[in-house]
This record gives structure tokens, C-alpha cells and sequence, in this order.
């Protein structure tokens, strides 16, 4: 559930970046998600938005200035495939991540893994760190267990 939730934040942010408004983001390209994931995806979207921690994401820029790109070494190239590579720079770009984030979700994914790194993978750890509770934040709660109503 939190990857699908991650998967609509990065619909949505990609939505507002091209300048329109939550309430007017059209929601039937999401019709395969349950109605609780995309009230999670609302909610944590609300709270960063509340919060001033998506403000880079709106002019452009990321957070705390960073603009060079992670290269992928040749071994970390064959192990991670291209598709997972391709979802963190857009994750990266679309300021959900940072450089640093995205270095360590790479060095987890590599960690005891002599297997090809999927997408599903990096989704995996990924969620772990866009939803991260910091000390004293509610994101925790944002993930429902599927059966709650949302209104």
C-alpha cells in the first residue's frame, strides 16, 4: 500500500508543478487506487504543503540547493535496474527526495543484494523514506489500513 501511495504523491506533485490547484487535479487517472491510498497521498501532501516543506518543489529548485545528478557506478548499473533508477531521479526531480536520500536508498538496496535491484524494491525503500515520522510528526497515521472511510 505505502509504494501505491508514493506513486500518487509523485502523480500529484507532478500535477501541482505544472501549476494546478489539489482540488482541480483530475482523480480518474487513479481509479485503480483504493479511495483510502489517495486520502493518504492527500493527506501527507496537505500536511507538507502546511508545513512549507514543499516550497522548493513550487519554484523549481531543491531542497537546500542541491542541482548536480547521482551517476550510477558500472557495477551499481548492473545490479539496479534502469526503470528503478528512472523512478528515484523522478522522485529526486520532483523534490520528494533528496541527493543524500537518494544515495542511501541506493546503498540500501545494493546492501547483502546480489540480485538485480527491481522497481518494486526501490519503491519499497523509498516509501520508507518519504514517509518518515520525524520527532513528534503524525505522517505514521496517514496510512490506513484499507477499510476506513475517508471524507
Amino acid at each position: 500500500m505505502q509504494s501505491n501511495v508514493i506513486d500518487i504523491i509523485l502523480y500529484l506533485v507532478r500535477q501541482l508543478q505544472v501549476g494546478k490547484e489539489l482540488k482541480d487535479i483530475d482523480l480518474k487517472s487513479l481509479k485503480s487506487y483504493s479511495n483510502a491510498e489517495i486520502g493518504a497521498a492527500y493527506s501527507w501532501i496537505y500536511q507538507k504543503h502546511e508545513n512549507g516543506e514543499l516550497d522548493h518543489v513550487f519554484r523549481d529548485q531543491h531542497p537546500n540547493g542541491e542541482s548536480s545528478h547521482r551517476v550510477l557506478h558500472i557495477a551499481e548499473r548492473m545490479i539496479i535496474d534502469p526503470h528503478a533508477y528512472g523512478y528515484l531521479l523522478e522522485l529526486l526531480n520532483a523534490g520528494l527526495i533528496t541527493q543524500h536520500q537518494m544515495e542511501h536508498i541506493i546503498e540500501k538496496s545494493l546492501l547483502g543484494n546480489a540480485e538485480r535491484v527491481t522497481l518494486d524494491r526501490i519503491k519499497s525503500i523509498v516509501s520508507g523514506y518519504i514517509t518518515k515520522s520525524e520527532p513528534g510528526s503524525v505522517l505514521h497515521s496517514f496510512y490506513l489500513k484499507g477499510n476506513e472511510t475517508i471524507n
